[in-house]
């Protein structure tokens, strides 16, 4: 297996925050309107919504932005489950890199960032769901040390077609 890819030097990652909702609005409507078929949300669910939330989206959860050169350019949003018995799980979702910059090592700090935060909060196992189409994410996942568990059949339904979802888990407890 490959080792992860190596990050050009002006990638940073941080969490997201308020002050970072319109960039994140642009982002978050750019995967939906690119990628609809890779994502349980549609541009129509997100387009009109006013900047309050995205701005509680952003505080509801764990977002990772991936910038160059201060813009945002990939996110991951980490979110730990709440409930007493789920609590040492969370789950992966509105992964996201531009594409101009996918195969450059982004995928692999997101994913890193989201690791050690979940390891910080005492999260076990970190859970992800990706469309079956999506070969190229499915193999960044299985680098970055995350194992096929399952599928979810017909998950998405996008434009009359049946989509499964490939149910991945990264057990950081082992």
């Amino acid at each position: 297996m490959a080792g992860p890819k190596q990050a050009g030097p002006d990638f940073s990652i941080r969490q997201l925050t308020a002050a970072d909702a319109i960039a994140f609005r642009t982002l978050r409507l750019e995967a939906l309107e690119y990628h609809p078929e890779a994502y349980g949300s549609t541009l129509a669910n997100w387009q009109d919504l006013p900047r309050s939330a995205y701005v509680a989206r952003i505080e509801s959860g764990v977002i990772f932005g991936l910038f160059v050169e201060g813009r945002l350019e990939g996110m991951l949003a980490l979110d730990p489950e709440t409930g007493g018995n789920a609590r040492h799980r969370a789950g992966i979702h509105a992964v996201y890199i531009r594409k101009t910059l996918r195969g450059k090592g982004g995928i692999d700090l997101l994913l890193r960032a989201a690791v050690d935060r979940a390891r910080e909060l005492g999260i076990a196992q970190l859970e992800l769901a990706v469309v079956e189409t999506n070969t190229r994410a499915q193999d960044a996942y299985v680098r970055n040390g995350f194992a096929r568990f399952g599928v979810t059949p017909r998950a998405i339904l996008f434009k009359g077609r049946y989509l499964d979802e490939i149910l991945l888990i990264r057990r950081l407890d082992d």
